[in-house]
């Protein structure tokens, strides 16, 4: 492989780089479901923590709440989210309705199917190990 030089040299261009390339697999694989990977990261953490503060929320997919306020619009209009005020009146709770625990089932064949992918393009263990390294570096966390 050759050294890297000029803008190769950036870390955040290979990351976001990568990062595009893995969106898009998802992407591909999710979109029979109506889902990006983005949206469902979000269902399959609220499905996982049944009901979070929206700033919790946020900070578990590191997105600036105001973005990831934007982000759940949709999932709300489609009416697989639920976000009301907490018994506080300040913030904000997110949680799954039924029709979201639904589209989660029905989704997480296809993100299965999309981790298969990755594996046999990178490789099982060089693709666990890649994401073992990301989440031990917890950046921004």
């Amino acid at each position: 492989m050759p050294t890297p030089t000029g803008p190769h040299l950036c870390y955040a261009l290979a990351a976001r780089q990568n990062a595009r390339h893995l969106s898009r697999l998802y992407d591909n694989h999710l979109a029979p479901a109506g889902l990006s990977v983005s949206q469902f990261s979000i269902l399959s953490l609220l499905e996982a923590y049944q009901s979070l503060k929206i700033t919790s929320l946020a900070h578990m997919l590191s997105m600036e709440r105001t973005t990831l306020v934007r982000a759940l619009k949709p999932l709300q209009a489609a009416g697989w989210v639920v976000a009301g005020r907490a018994d506080s009146g300040r913030a904000f709770d997110v949680t799954l309705s039924p029709s979201g625990v639904a589209k989660v089932a029905e989704a997480v064949p296809l993100w299965e199917n999309a981790q298969a992918a990755f594996e046999r393009e990178v490789g099982q263990d060089r693709a666990a190990r890649m994401r073992d390294e990301i989440l031990e570096l917890n950046l921004g966390g």
